[in-house]
C-alpha cells in the first residue's frame, strides 16, 4: 500500500468571479471580485450587463524563481531566509504565521471537517495504552488528528510511527487542530513522500542516501559503524521517524524546523547526517551492537549531563567559596558591630551614671533649697514672733508707765488729801475711816 490509493474528492475549488460595470468598461481596477466556494457555474445572462472572468496572468517581468519566492500574505521567501541566516530562527511571536506562509497551507476547514466528522478511527481507540499522555487535552487532540489521517488514507491507520511524527505538531498547534493536520500532512507529502515505498519496513532508499552522504563527509565514522555491524536503520531511522523530537529540546526543535521548512526537502536528511557527525566522538567509543541500540542522543545527553554536573559542581564550589567569604566578612562586620555596640553600651552607662549623679545633685539641691526655704520661713516666723513680743512688751511697758503715772497722780492726790486731813484734825475718826475706804487700795497702802 502507498499514498497512491484513491483519496476522497476535495471540496469544490474556489474561483474569483469578476463582475464588470458595462460593456464599454475596460478598466479592471474598478471591478468587484466575488469569491465563491460552490461549484463553478456559468453566470446568467443579463440585459445590458456582462460578467467577465478575470484571467490571472503573471507580470511581464516575472520569472519562475520570483514565483517560487513569493509567498501568501505578501511574504518573500528570500527575505525570510536572509532573516533566518541572520538570527538563526524566526521570531517566536510570528513563527506560526511564517510557517503557514512557507508551507502554503490551504486552511481547508471543510475538508478537515469531513474527516473529523467520521469520528475516531478504530486503529487509535486504544492510543493511550501505547502512548500514555498526562494531558487529556493533548491525548484527545492527538487521537483526532491521527484518526483524520487514517480516514484520509488507510495506510496511516497502520503506520506505527505516525504518532511520533504528529505529536510535536499536536502539542504546538493544540489550539488549532486543522492547522496541525495540514502541517503534518504537508510534512509527510513533501518531506516523507518516499517513506512508504518499503512499508511496513523502513525506507531503505532514504537510509541508503543518508549513508552515502555520511560516507562523503565522514568515512571514518561510517567505516566504524560498518565494522560494528550497525546499519542506518539504527542511527538514522530513529531520528527521521521522530523528527528529532526525542533528541532535541523544544527551542532547538523549533529552530531546526525553521530551517527545514525554509530549505529544500533534502535538508531534513542532511540534518540527520549532521546530527550523526556531531555525535561521532561518543559513537566512535562504542564497540558493541547493544551500545548502539541506544540512540546517540543518550550519549549526548549523558555527556551533557556529566558536563552539566561538573559545571554545576564547579559553580557550587565557587558559590560555596563566595558564601564562605561573605560569611567571614559578615562575621568580621558582626565582630566590629559588637565592639561598637559594647563601646556604645559603655558610653551609655557612663551617660546614665552622669545623669543619675546629676539627678541626685539636683534632688539634694532641691532638698537643700526646700530646707533653706523652711528655715527662712521659720526665721520669718521667729522675727514675726519677736516683733510681736516686742510690740506686746512695749505696749505692756507703756501700760505700766501709764499706770505708774496714774498711780503717781493718785498718790499725789492722796498726799494732798492726807495733808488736807492732817490739817483738818477736827474731823472725826468715822469720817477718816470713810475717806480711807473710799480711796483705792494702792493709795491706802
Amino acid at each position: 500500500m502507498c499514498l497512491c490509493v484513491p483519496l476522497p474528492q476535495p471540496p469544490p475549488s474556489q474561483v474569483a468571479v469578476v463582475s464588470g460595470g458595462g460593456a464599454d468598461d475596460q478598466d479592471l481596477s474598478n471591478l468587484k471580485v466575488k469569491v465563491r466556494s460552490e461549484a463553478v457555474q456559468r453566470p446568467a445572462k443579463s440585459l445590458g450587463r456582462r460578467t467577465q472572468v478575470k484571467v490571472l496572468r503573471p507580470p511581464a517581468g516575472s520569472t519562475a524563481e520570483d514565483k517560487e519566492n513569493e509567498l501568501p500574505a505578501g511574504l518573500n521567501k528570500k527575505r525570510l531566509v536572509a532573516l533566518l541566516k541572520a538570527f538563526g530562527e524566526y521570531p517566536a511571536k510570528y513563527r506560526m504565521f511564517v510557517w503557514r506562509s512557507l508551507l502554503c497551507l490551504p486552511e481547508n476547514y471543510a475538508a478537515y471537517s469531513s474527516l473529523t466528522d467520521k469520528g475516531l478511527h478504530s486503529a487509535y481507540l486504544a492510543l493511550n495504552d501505547k502512548y500514555p499522555i498526562k494531558s487529556h487535552k493533548l491525548q484527545r487532540g492527538l487521537q483526532r488528528v491521527l484518526s483524520a489521517f487514517a480516514h484520509w488514507a488507510a495506510i496511516f491507520g497502520e503506520v506505527e510511527y505516525l504518532p511520533l511524527v504528529a505529536f510535536p505538531f499536536v502539542k504546538l498547534f493544540q489550539n488549532n487542530p486543522m492547522l496541525c493536520f495540514e502541517v503534518v500532512a504537508t510534512v509527510i507529502v513533501n518531506w516523507g513522500q518516499h517513506w512508504f515505498e518499503y512499508f511496513p519496513n523502513p525506507p531503505l532508499n532514504i537510509l541508503s542516501m543518508a549513508e552515502n552522504v555520511l560516507a562523503h563527509h565522514d568515512k571514518e565514522l561510517l567505516q566504524h559503524l560498518v565494522d560494528c555491524g550497525i546499519t542506518s536503520q539504527l542511527y538514522v531511522w530513529p531520528l527521521l521517524e521522530t523528527l528529532f523530537s526525542e533528541v532535541l529540546t523544544r527551542d532547538e526543535w523549533l529552530r531546526v524546523f525553521d530551517n527545514i521548512f525554509s530549505n529544500h526537502p533534502s535538508f531534513l536528511l542532511m540534518t540527520c547526517v549532521a546530527y550523526i557527525t556531531c555525535c561521532r566522538e561518543p559513537l566512535l567509543l562504542c564497540s558493541q551492537k547493544q551500545d548502539f541500540e541506544v540512540t546517540p542522543s543518550h550519549f549526548v545527553r549523558r555527556q551533557a549531563k556529566e558536563e552539566a554536573y561538573y559545571a554545576q559542581q564547579e559553580l557550587l564550589q565557587k558559590a560555596e567559596e563566595q558564601r564562605r567569604n561573605i560569611l567571614a566578612q559578615e562575621e568580621e562586620k558582626l565582630t566590629q558591630q559588637r565592639a561598637k555596640l559594647a563601646a556604645m553600651k559603655r558610653e551609655l552607662k557612663v551617660k546614665e551614671l552622669q545623669l543619675l549623679d546629676e539627678t541626685k545633685r539636683r534632688f539634694l539641691k532641691h532638698q537643700q533649697d526646700l530646707r533653706a526655704s523652711q528655715v527662712q520661713r521659720l526665721d520669718q516666723e521667729i522675727s514675726r514672733k519677736i516683733d510681736l513680743r516686742e510690740r506686746e512688751t512695749a505696749a505692756a511697758v507703756q501700760d505700766l508707765e501709764v499706770r505708774q503715772m496714774e498711780l503717781e497722780a493718785q498718790r499725789r492726790r492722796l498726799e494732798q488729801v492726807t495733808n488736807s486731813l492732817h490739817s483738818c484734825s477736827f474731823l472725826s475718826p468715822s469720817l477718816l475711816l470713810l475717806i480711807h475706804f473710799s480711796l483705792p487700795s494702792s493709795l491706802s497702802l
